[in-house]
């Protein structure tokens, strides 16, 4: 059985869609309304139904493409839950990085249901991924899921808010907020004071600084994490005329009396060059060593910082645009 019962709005959706052969639909919900469940099960019921050999879903950041793997892996979706090797996902930055990778090795003749999730992030980038996609794959659909409708050309819109206000105020709705959507449910309770940024589990503070960055336009990349270093969200953004700017972000989750050190901005460095990175970013919820801040300062082309103090400007400058 499904752990999600769906709204009749939900139902009345999946209905039409499945029962359409737009090439291109474009489906407006409000944020945290449901919409990626609904656009999971369609990818679902199609493959279930022969509709289609193999569905890809495309997300903002390494976050929602955890997330829908694992209502997968875990029946959420219900008995028609479809096998991983069908049910493929990945991520925007990863598509434009490597735009002909997860296309190797796959018949022509493949009938694909594209799901094109949090395009308010991937836009202008989106309609050129999405028609390149259906050109490679004659006879395949594309399901854009966005929280506004964005300025790209669809054959079919669908435009619902699955939840009232009121619903998202029901316990019972914050919780499945909190439980599939975490830097969602993680802003709200900061925002009303419930949690304190020095509470966060380290892995919590990555899925923050993530959320943030999406929320400032870029195209996001959650890493898998660890409590030993490394490089936590890759950050991409297109500049226009600049072309594409990418930042590699290192998460540093320390009390405040225990500063980031030089050691940890020259491992910084190492790790931007390695990925290629126009710059990379030190992000703290303490503060930075007179060395270690003289470093930044003076690679500031290179490298930059977010001390606990840049950071709460950051949380209170994301919640006043919510």
């Amino acid at each position: 059985m499904p752990s999600f019962q769906l709204a009749p709005q939900q139902e009345e959706f999946l209905n039409s869609f499945l029962g359409r052969n737009d090439a291109r639909t474009l489906l407006v919900a409000a944020p945290g309304s449901g919409k990626t469940v609904t656009s999971n099960m369609a990818g679902v019921r199609m493959l279930a139904r022969g509709l289609v050999d193999r569905v890809l879903l495309v997300a903002g950041h390494r976050v929602l493409v955890d997330q829908s793997q694992r209502l997968l892996k875990n029946g959420d979706l219900g008995h028609e839950t479809a096998s991983e090797s069908a049910f493929v996902a990945t991520t925007y930055a990863a598509l434009i990085e490597d735009p002909g990778g997860i296309w190797k090795d796959v018949a022509p003749r493949t009938r694909w249901l594209f799901l094109f999730e949090e395009v308010d992030w991937a836009d202008p980038q989106v309609e050129t991924i999405v028609a390149d996609a259906l050109s490679r794959f004659p006879g395949s659909r594309a399901l854009v899921v966005a929280s506004e409708a964005p300025p790209i050309a669809v054959d079919t819109q669908f435009t619902f808010q699955f939840f009232g206000r009121d619903a998202l105020a029901e316990p019972d709705t914050r919780f499945r907020l909190e439980q599939y959507a975490p830097s969602v449910g993680l802003l709200q309770r900061i925002q009303r004071k419930l949690i304190q940024i020095d509470d966060l589990s380290w892995r919590e503070f990555e899925q923050l600084i993530a959320s943030m960055l999406e929320a400032d336009g870029y195209l996001v990349e959650l890493l898998k994490g660890s409590k030993d270093g490394g490089v936590d969200v890759v950050a991409i953004k297109d500049l226009g005329e600049a072309g594409l700017f990418k930042s590699v972000w290192q998460a540093k989750k320390h009390r405040l009396d225990r500063k980031v050190g030089l050691s940890l901005v020259r491992e910084l460095a190492d790790t931007r060059l390695e990925h290629g990175a126009s710059k990379g970013i030190i992000v703290t919820t303490s503060f930075l060593t007179s060395g270690a801040l003289e470093r930044v300062e003076r690679d500031q082309y290179l490298l930059g910082k977010v001390d606990r103090a840049d950071l709460d400007q950051w949380i209170e400058r994301t919640l006043r645009a919510d």
